[in-house]
């Protein structure tokens, strides 16, 4: 077996992070999410991928959409309860440039420009915690005291390589006994198109790094960190007892029965000392 080849993903964006969270916490009204909100009740949680287009959303007392999935939905008549983002960078902003009149589930360490957009357009901002690994310098507290210290309790998700696998987090918390995921492709459709809005992986993503690869006689391409993402959604969803449901046909949905053994050999985080020589660098969008 050849050695693994190490890919470093940084968000481009890390330097401001703990400024966003501080800039987020002068929003007013401040609401954060509780525990427990949602008690007994199923969810539709949404991704944006190219399977969304295909999927009649049904049985879910809740459909809540993230990033561009949320704009498309609306546009085709969907009863969307709630958009859900936790992008670092303006790209969200520009998805949500004509923001739907639901309520927002956001990251603390999202954008301040994004809040600002959303509360001058009237619509409410619910906020979690998102760990991002805050930097810490001489005299700053870390990420979690720095939380617990300036603002009201709430939840902070720190599993999940995706909006969608990091909400999931966040709706347990709020209670929801089931979630149903759709559109959590982590992969390319037909001519490597990236969202169900038809958007291609270039117009997304620029010049990403594009992963080609085949499971049980398919093709699928990919970016380094959906795939890392595809992976840990399959887990988390085979383990969860029925918990969470993929819907859809998916990278993870391929991978849920697979065991942990090949897993691993599709994709994981590596420790320092088992990096191939070299390794690529990545920089990311967060979302």
């Amino acid at each position: 077996m050849q050695p693994p080849i190490g890919i470093e993903l940084k968000c481009q964006v890390e330097h401001k992070l703990r400024d966003f969270v501080d800039e987020n916490l002068k929003t007013r009204p401040l609401i954060v999410v509780a525990p427990d909100m949602f008690t007994g009740k199923t969810l539709a949680l949404c991704g944006a991928g190219p399977s969304l287009r295909d999927q009649e959303i049904t049985g879910a007392d809740h459909i809540m959409a993230c990033n561009s999935a949320l704009p498309y939905l609306v546009s085709r008549g969907v009863d969307v309860t709630a958009g859900v983002g936790i992008d670092q960078t303006p790209g969200l902003l520009n998805e949500w440039r004509y923001p739907p009149n639901v309520p927002y589930y956001v990251a603390s360490s999202c954008d301040p420009a994004l809040i600002k957009h959303l509360r001058a357009n009237g619509r409410h901002c619910i906020f979690f915690h998102n760990f991002v690994g805050l930097k810490k310098v001489d005299g700053e507290s870390d990420e979690f005291e720095h939380y617990c210290s300036t603002w009201p309790t709430t939840f902070m998700v720190g599993k999940g390589f995706s909006v969608v696998s990091r909400f999931i987090g966040v709706a347990q918390w709020m209670g929801f006994e089931r979630i149903d995921v759709y559109g959590a492709d982590h992969c390319f459709g037909d001519d490597d198109i990236a969202h169900a809005n038809g958007e291609s992986a270039k117009a997304a993503y620029g010049q990403p790094i594009i992963m080609d690869g085949e499971i049980d006689g398919r093709r699928f391409r990919t970016r380094p960190d959906m795939l890392l993402g595809a992976v840990d959604l399959a887990r988390r969803a085979r383990d969860s007892n029925g918990a969470i449901r993929l819907i859809g046909d998916t990278l993870p949905n391929v991978l849920v029965e697979k065991d942990d053994k090949y897993l691993d050999q599709v994709a994981r985080a590596l420790g320092p000392d088992e990096l191939a020589e070299g390794k690529i660098n990545l920089n990311y969008g967060a979302n």
